[in-house]
C-alpha cells in the first residue's frame, strides 16, 4: 500500500499496478483501518484488507509508512511490513 500524497504519484506513477494508493492523511483522519468493509471500499475504491492479510506499507522514505504501519497495527492489523526504502530506493 502506497501512502504518498497524490501529486507523488503522479510525478513517479504507481510503485507497481497490484499497488493500491491510500495517502496517509486519509488513513489517519478518516481512521481509514477502524472503517466496516463496506465503508473503506466505497471510500477508496478496493476492499479493505482483512486483519491477518500482509500489508505492506511504502512512502517516499520510510517515515509516513511507518506512521500507516501503526495505525494499522491500531486497529488489529498483525502481518505488516514497512518498506523502509520507499519509492526513492524503488525508483532507483
Amino acid at each position: 500500500m502506497d501512502v504518498r500524497n497524490m501529486d507523488e504519484i503522479a510525478q513517479t506513477g504507481k510503485l507497481s499496478p497490484c499497488v493500491e494508493s491510500l495517502p496517509l492523511p486519509y488513513i489517519a483522519q478518516m481512521n481509514a483501518f477502524g472503517m466496516s468493509a463496506e465503508d473503506f471500499e466505497e471510500q477508496f475504491g478496493f476492499e479493505k484488507p482483512e486483519l491477518d492479510e500482509t500489508l505492506v506499507f511504502s512512502c517516499k522514505a520510510g517515515i509516513r509508512s511507518m506512521q500507516a504501519a501503526q495505525l494499522a497495527a491500531m486497529n488489529g492489523y498483525t502481518n505488516i511490513v514497512n518498506y523502509k526504502g520507499g519509492a526513492m530506493d524503488w525508483f532507483r
